[in-house]
């Protein structure tokens, strides 16, 4: 559960292909009634790539302009919210830490997970 909001459960997926790797980040309300996710502008999520010494490799949100006006995003009980983006043609073979977020101002959401490329 994510501090202050027990009915809402987080995973990342990551699937390595041959042009890189899918990052998909699941979020989900496990409780009866709705919850309400705010964000500040248009920007929902960002994923980012950690090499083995903690520095930024990749970055989906990097050079990308989102919309200013927020949004609200409602999730019913039961319900998923997911969004998943492509990292392609990864730098290298070598182990990598993917972060996954939603940008929420009230739902702080946030999975870690290592992997490697080969």
């Amino acid at each position: 559960p994510v501090d202050g909001h027990p009915k809402i459960k987080s995973f990342l997926d990551i699937e390595r292909h041959n042009h890189g790797v899918r990052f998909a980040l699941h979020v989900v309300n496990t409780g009866n009634k709705s919850v309400e996710i705010d964000f500040p502008n248009g920007q929902a999520y960002d994923f980012v790539v950690l090499d083995s010494l903690g520095q930024t490799v990749w970055r989906w949100a990097r050079g990308r302009v989102f919309t200013q006006p927020t949004q609200i995003k409602y999730l019913g009980g039961g319900q998923e919210f997911a969004v998943a983006e492509n990292w392609t043609n990864p730098p290298g073979p070598g182990t990598y830490t993917a972060v996954a977020m939603l940008t929420s101002t009230n739902v702080p959401v946030g999975e870690r997970t290592t992997f490697t490329v080969q």
